[in-house]
């Protein structure tokens, strides 16, 4: 019997490293045997679960509907009308149309919460604007800066999916899309605003979170340094 001296696991006779740490296994006094069977199977078949999609609706229907609608029982009883509530319940029911039309569909959920999400979320914003009277901002800021956003996430999902990308290097790119969508958010107020001079505050998002999105690349591509942080984090 023998047992592995790193992490002190026990080695079923044949195996070359050990099962938990990856440590190769080395006794010249028993050479490893390669016929030899493994105690555990290679790899543990993933558990699917099962989803009431019926009872999962309703119970985010009860969910979005009860403060929808208390939202606007304490805006008429304070005020007399729907001033505020008419955001809150907007925003509620939109919510809850992206997040019901992906959960019945069948396929490409993902796609299919990214697409409803981008399009009930212009749709508050541009409602927002009207209601507000805060200058037009909508077509010249949001809109882009969403398609550009929707544009990054829809590629990293695909990449995802395809097997282009694992766990860290779908963090890293993540955190890259993000950093730029913050560059172009001041991009564009300043062009539409015609503002004159350099990016204020965009760049100090833009570098830490390149550095962080390089470090996971080159983890990645480094073979210790991943195992490692695999190990350590169960990625």
């Amino acid at each position: 019997m023998a047992y592995c001296v790193h992490c002190g696991v026990r080695l079923e006779a044949g195996e070359k490293k050990c099962p938990l740490c990856m440590t190769p296994v080395y006794d010249p006094s028993a050479p490893p045997e390669p016929e030899a069977p493994r105690a555990y199977p290679v790899r543990t078949p993933e558990q699917e679960l099962k989803r009431n999609k019926r009872f999962l609706l309703m119970l985010f229907t009860v969910m979005m509907v009860a403060p929808a609608f208390l939202c606007l029982v304490i805006d008429w009883m304070l005020s007399g009308a729907v001033t505020w509530s008419g955001y809150a319940s907007s925003a509620l029911a939109l919510l809850f149309i992206s997040v019901a039309v992906p959960l019945i569909m069948e396929r490409y959920q993902a796609y299919w919460a990214v697409g409803t999400g981008f399009v009930c979320l212009n749709v508050y914003l541009f409602l927002v604007e009207k209601q507000s009277n805060s200058g037009r901002w909508f077509f010249p800021i949001a809109l882009p800066a969403l398609a550009l956003f929707t544009v990054m996430l829809t590629v990293i999902i695909l990449l995802f999916r395809r097997g282009k990308l694992n766990k860290l290097t779908l963090i890293a790119s993540l955190c890259a899309a993000a950093a730029l969508e913050c560059v172009a958010i001041e991009w564009l107020r300043m062009r539409a605003l015609q503002l004159h001079g350099g990016f204020a505050w965009s760049p100090f998002v833009l570098a830490p979170c390149l550095i962080f999105a390089l470090s996971l690349f080159f983890i990645n591509g480094n073979r210790v340094l991943r195992e490692e942080v695999r190990r350590k984090v169960h990625f």
